[in-house]
């Protein structure tokens, strides 16, 4: 399983909207191949940035799978408006988990 942590900050006072069109792209990103779940958080300390945090079964899942289907040109239309900046992303894998 890798783990995708994309960070966004939006643009001011476009928060709700934000999170409006997010909850609305959401099917795009869990109707790929290789999906396993995504949650979107928002920062507590920073105003208007958020993380979403998405499962995949592989980096390619993602990276060909997802991103060079038309699901994710359809969800940077939606969400990528309210963007400040570009959004950072990187894929991450477990090293060491707690004991259960």
């Amino acid at each position: 399983m890798i783990l995708e942590i994309v960070t966004i900050q939006i643009k001011a006072g476009q928060e709700a909207a934000f999170e409006a069109a997010f909850k609305d792209a959401s099917p795009l990103i869990a109707s790929a191949d290789g999906y396993i779940s995504h949650e979107l958080r928002r920062c507590l300390e920073t105003k208007g940035k958020y993380i979403n945090l998405v499962k995949w079964q592989t980096v390619e899942d993602h990276m060909v799978g997802f991103r060079e289907s038309e699901r994710f040109q359809q969800f940077r239309t939606i969400v990528s408006p309210f963007y400040e900046s570009p959004s950072q992303m990187n894929h991450y894998e477990v090293v060491m988990q707690s004991p259960t």
